[in-house]
């Protein structure tokens, strides 16, 4: 099949900043021109807002793979001119939306008779700009005002990047001998950099490891010496102390941001944006949980708990009181192991039969399957420089296989890497639209993720958490991908995060049924002889793996599926309380009082019910991507979607989840309409049927199956 749209290219370092320029020359000329042929008795959608949409959606590919090269390049050129074009871009906007002119134009467009006769998507594109105006302080601020309050705002953007940067950056560890790396994987050492600070016969037997590419989640999981777990983590607590000061200024100039434009608190201001109805409802939504959860979480950790006291007291029987004083941080992942491993569930052996590359390929197989699509890989020789920032990245040709009808393109860039993003993310290039002469701009989306690197005798292997991030990601990009929509404002997953979560979150379902986990499965020794060869020299006298993984091992893990979820969701838990407080404030003596470091530590030992006294002068939060990323008053997003996922998952697709009916109602019901609608909880119970169950989250813990 002919390809309708060649891939979007891939700007050099030296061609960002003149790419913004001509950019923002674009938007000026639109502005001045509707300027000075319009006033506010002859201000309509069409001549005001409809020339704005145009250029949103014409220039909108070219800033969207600027801006994902600062997650995805390798080249410190490249972010360093993304830093200089972003600046530029957030003082552009800011001294659009300070014009006074331009607002009382929206505002007359609204009020015309004509707005009621617009389709749905235009009069929700309008509203979303006059809040645009309205955040910028317009009926509030004067002009002057305005200025300073938008030029405040471009300063916080420059903290919030100068966070993420520092993050991507970090490259710390830890020097630990043999010895204390007992327990560790063969594997997992090989990864890691022999030798010392020092050049000294001792100091050769030490392994250095990272704290990012795994290494911290490798020590804390496998490391048999407690101490070795509880070195790794304090050290790991304690990186990225320069992100303290910048974390606290972001959040006090945030509240008085907030104040300025007369909201109570910030999250008063950013509530405006979300799906949710109020600060009150989600305070009664997260207390509520805390109030069943807490309880489930406490009965796990008293289980850890016996365990771990059971394995010290085997470790050193003269025992040591200070071990059954409370649960320790750096001691859960690694006494999970070992309760799953009383369950015959052995995350590592797991691993073994989901290789990334594999797995992703054949996931991209139930996403056809399920929406009738077709991925069809460009051979990565064509895939040159200029249309890729790094060698690892892969790319598809994504059609729609009832029309053959083309689509739009998926890249997978999959693996850590230095400078990168450090978390899991799905990133749009190009959003779709319609331009003006009839023609379609197809949709170009990436998976950017951060698994952990291949070992020098494998390949990249995910584990059965990890194949659920995959899958909740690829279910992002697929969202992206089959939106349709009229302005790029709203295509695909941009729309409140406390609605767009819901759909990937609903696809982590996939992840636990016995045919998908037999489908993705293969042996990674099955890619390669030398991966075989290596692997009968580290199981000497066993008969070789299986190809696919063992019926025993999914049913056990299918079987203990809600093990520690009380857990899991009690740390989602304690971040969106976290984000809620440190948000709400609202007076000048609550925001100088702010004890940022503090809050983080009660909260999280007092909803997960750890002992976290020995982290409390650390700085977890520094190393936290969300609230500095588009996510501040949202983390409970996630929480919020699990239970409308989870709804949607037990009453429409659990009786039948391959129906192709209602998959291709669920695609162009929920998925195609991107953020289009302005009511996106009514169109969920629209589809539904029925308002929503928000219960359903803790009805499946306390049930422990679903139905």
């Amino acid at each position: 099949m002919s390809l309708p749209q060649s891939l979007p290219r891939v700007p050099t370092p030296e061609e960002i900043v003149p790419t913004i320029h001509r950019i923002i020359v674009e938007y000026n000329t639109v502005r001045a021109h509707i300027l000075q042929i319009t006033t506010p008795s002859t201000a309509t959608f069409n001549n005001v807002m409809l020339p704005l949409a145009q250029v949103e959606n014409a220039v909108q590919g070219k800033l969207g793979m600027i801006y994902m090269l600062q997650y995805g390049s390798p080249c410190l050129a490249t972010q360093d001119a993304f830093n200089k074009a972003r600046k530029l871009y957030d003082e552009a906007q800011a001294s659009w939306t300070a014009e006074e002119p331009f607002f009382r134009l929206l505002q007359a467009a609204r009020e015309k008779p004509e707005f009621s006769t617009l389709d749905a998507e235009s009069q929700h594109l309008l509203e979303k700009e006059l809040l645009n105006y309205k955040h910028a302080g317009h009926g509030v601020l004067g002009y002057a005002e305005r200025v300073q309050y938008l030029k405040r705002g471009v300063e916080i953007s420059d903290l919030e990047r100068k966070f993420q940067q520092n993050l991507a950056k970090e490259d710390g560890g830890m020097w630990f001998t043999l010895e204390e790396l007992d327990g560790v994987p063969r594997d997992e050492l090989a990864k890691w950099n022999d030798g010392g600070e020092e050049e000294t016969v001792e100091s050769k037997k030490k392994k250095f490891v990272p704290f990012a590419n795994g290494g911290t989640l490798t020590i804390l999981t496998n490391a048999h010496l407690p101490e070795t777990r509880k070195r790794m983590f304090l050290a790991d607590n304690m990186k990225l102390k320069e992100n303290k000061p910048l974390f606290e200024e972001i959040i006090k100039r945030r509240a008085k941001q907030a104040h300025l434009l007369n909201y109570p608190t910030h999250a008063a201001f950013r509530i405006e944006r979300r799906m949710a109805e109020s600060i009150g409802w989600l305070r009664g939504f997260l207390g509520q949980l805390q109030a069943t959860l807490c309880p489930c979480g406490r009965d796990e950790i008293e289980k850890l708990q016996c365990r771990r006291l059971e394995d010290l007291q085997t470790r050193s029987p003269d025992g040591n009181e200070q071990w059954r004083e409370k649960f320790p941080p750096w001691d859960k992942r690694y006494y999970e192991r070992l309760m799953e491993q009383e369950f015959e569930i052995d995350q590592q052996v797991i691993s073994e039969f989901f290789p990334l590359e594999e797995t992703a390929t054949s996931m991209l197989g139930i996403f056809a399957s399920l929406l009738g699509l077709q991925f069809t890989p460009i051979p990565h020789d064509t895939l040159t420089g200029e249309f890729i920032w790094h060698d690892t990245v892969r790319a598809f040709s994504v059609w729609d296989r009832k029309d053959n009808g083309f689509i739009g393109y998926l890249y997978f860039d999959l693996l850590w890497r230095e400078n990168k993003y450090r978390g899991n993310q799905s990133v749009n290039i190009q959003c779709g639209y319609i331009r003006p002469n009839g023609s379609t701009q197809y949709p170009s989306t990436i998976l950017m993720c951060s698994f952990p690197t291949p070992t020098p005798t494998s390949c990249a292997l995910l584990k059965h958490q990890q194949l659920i991030t995959l899958f909740h990601e690829m279910g992002h990009g697929i969202h992206d991908l089959l939106a349709k929509t009229k302005y790029v404002r709203f295509h695909g997953y941009r729309l409140p995060p406390d609605f767009g979560e819901m759909p990937s979150v609903m696809l982590e379902n996939w992840c636990w049924m016995e045919d998908v986990l037999k489908g993705l499965s293969c042996h990674y020794t099955t890619l390669d002889d030398n991966y075989l060869k290596e692997w009968r020299t580290q199981h000497p006298g066993e008969p070789d793996p299986p190809k696919e993984i063992p019926e025993r091992l999914i049913h056990n893990l299918i079987k203990h599926r809600y093990f520690n979820r009380g857990l899991y969701h009690l740390y989602q838990l304690s971040i969106s309380i976290f984000d809620l407080q440190i948000h709400t404030l609202s007076t000048d003596e609550e925001i100088t009082g702010l004890e940022v470091q503090k809050l983080w530590y009660d909260l999280r030992e007092e909803i997960e019910g750890m002992d976290f006294s020995d982290c409390r002068d650390g700085f977890a939060f520094g190393t936290f991507t969300h609230l500095t990323a588009g996510y501040d008053v949202c983390y409970y997003a996630y929480l919020c979607c699990t239970a409308m996922a989870q709804d949607l998952f037990l009453s429409v697709f659990v009786d039948d989840p391959y129906n192709k009916d209602i998959w291709n109602k669920y695609r162009h019901g929920i998925l195609q309409h991107g953020g289009s609608q302005q009511n996106l909880l009514k169109m969920f119970e629209d589809f539904l049927g029925r308002p929503p169950n928000m219960n359903v989250l803790m009805e499946c813990l306390t049930q422990g199956v679903s139905r």
